[in-house]
């Protein structure tokens, strides 16, 4: 793996490991739906660093990436208003 690859992939993981964790704490506890905002974040930017992935690629599915970070961008702005 050349080095940007890397700390993005690593920057993945660990945004994948809080998402993983905020659904387990979001499925116990009193504050049922408390970190869907966080979630919802953390997926975009995931998804946005995926874009940027494949756009050094040139890869098409770029776009693929870009709209769903933008979706997920919305949903998470979506739950902060309804907080």
């Amino acid at each position: 793996m050349r080095g940007r690859d890397f700390i993005i992939d690593f920057i993945n993981a660990a945004l994948a490991a809080g998402i993983l964790v905020m659904v387990v704490l979001n499925s116990f506890g009193q504050g049922a739906g408390l970190y869907f905002v966080e979630i919802f974040a953390f997926g975009a930017l995931l998804a946005a660093l995926n874009c940027v992935k494949k756009i050094r690629a040139k890869s098409g599915f770029a776009v693929a990436f870009a709209v769903f970070a933008l979706l997920m961008a919305v949903m998470s702005v979506l739950c902060y208003l309804k907080m």
